[in-house]
């Protein structure tokens, strides 16, 4: 296997695993262990399957071709415009709850062990200068710092998960959801986490449009996350009381309480800077890849505005809202991951389905009944998540975040 797939791999598992994962813990504390396992399978099956549909989009395309060009061809203006909104709005949620996420874990660092305190403005926007320079160097720069953060990111959560196997208990394991309804609300943040889709015109570009290389890159790519997703979910839940658990979140909301959470578990000096580096790393991959992805569709987007297709214009549309929200709303990571949701679903669910359906049409090439079938069954899951952000904004469910 070349370098260049594994690189790709990385990135689709990098991006996808971030700070969904370290979010995930905290949204299916009040689910249990069981009913974790069948959302998350479901949903990676239905992920990997729309990313195999986005790569077929590109047998009938050229390779270099952006997702704006795509859009505008097969969907014509309004398409292409809902696509742009839908894209602009996962990207900078994603990188918000990123940056914020970032900027916690180095102002909680620099506090614990230099016991120096910094505003969250200030570690925002070291955190966005510090990575956001890699983005600007290129696919090969991401690639190759992703390979080194995500070793150095499966390293430290091994630790971790060694350090809480011993207390995992099949009791905590077995707890029953504490409502039924916070099944639903787990569903949009356990879709955001394997959100890899954004970065598939980037690599296809990267991997020349080889489609057996690029097949084989999203089905490995997405399985790493949702192996490493049970292992931690399994980890977690099941090494802590739920009730504890869930009075720890109650008064420390966000990355805080989970940090928390298995510090109390195990309290090893190892444990506490195992957990800090696997969550910086983590962060870090996912911040890595997404801003890629949207870094190369500004830059399509806006291929004939001089003043965008520049580095630094397409840099500073890329980071500078972003960085706004995190120093504006810098308790906002969970929220900012569940509302990436919406937008998900119409770039990695809909998106993929409509654009196929023309491709082949155009191609007078027939849709088999197997296909229609599952081009079904991802509608009713986009209905589904659609609807459960709705409740949730409406507070007929509750909010796990």
């Amino acid at each position: 296997m070349s370098s260049k797939i594994i690189g790709s791999i990385l990135i689709v598992a990098g991006t996808a695993i971030g700070g969904g994962m370290l979010a995930m813990p905290i949204i299916s504390a009040g689910v249990g262990f069981g009913g974790i396992t069948i959302v998350l399978f479901l949903i990676w099956l239905a992920m990997c399957y729309t990313s195999l549909l986005f790569v077929k989009i590109y047998k009938y395309n050229p390779h270099d071709v952006g997702l704006n060009t795509l859009t505008q061809k097969y969907l014509g203006k309004t398409g292409s415009f809902i696509t742009a909104v839908s894209m602009l709005t996962l990207m900078y949620a994603l990188i918000s709850a990123y940056i914020t996420g970032g900027g916690a874990i180095i102002s909680t660092n620099l506090k614990l062990w230099c016991n120096i305190s910094i505003p969250p403005t200030i570690s925002a926007l070291i955190f966005t200068l510090l990575f956001g320079g890699i983005v600007s160097l290129g696919t090969k720069l991401v690639d190759l710092t992703t390979k080194w953060i995500f070793t150095i990111k499966l390293i430290f959560l091994l630790v971790v998960i060694v350090a809480l196997i011993p207390f995992v208990k099949a009791e905590n394991l077995a707890t029953l959801p504490v409502e039924r309804a916070l099944i639903f609300a787990a569903i949009p943040v356990i879709f955001t986490s394997f959100g890899f889709h954004v970065v598939i015109p980037s690599l296809v570009s990267y991997l020349k449009g080889d489609y057996k290389q690029l097949r084989l890159v999203m089905i490995v790519g997405s399985l790493i996350p949702l192996v490493i997703y049970l292992i931690w979910e399994l980890s977690v839940l099941g090494s802590i009381d739920n009730s504890i658990f869930l009075s720890i979140l109650q008064n420390n909301a966000g990355l805080e309480g989970l940090i928390l959470s298995i510090r109390q578990i195990s309290n090893a000096p190892v444990t506490n800077i195992a957990v800090n580096v696997f969550a910086a790393a983590a962060i870090l991959t996912s911040f890595l890849g997404v801003a890629l992805a949207l870094y190369d569709y500004i830059k399509d987007l806006g291929k004939n505005n001089k003043w965008i297709s520049n580095s630094y214009g397409s840099i500073s549309l890329t980071f500078l809202p972003s960085l706004g929200f995190a120093i504006y709303y810098p308790e906002g990571f969970i929220l900012a991951l569940s509302y990436a949701s919406i937008s998900l679903v119409i770039l990695s669910l809909i998106l993929p389905v409509l654009m196929l359906i023309k491709a082949k049409k155009a191609a007078q090439e027939k849709i088999s009944l197997g296909m229609k079938i599952s081009f079904f069954g991802i509608f009713l899951l986009s209905m589904v998540i659609f609807g459960t952000q709705v409740l949730i904004a409406l507070g007929k469910i509750p909010n796990v975040g």
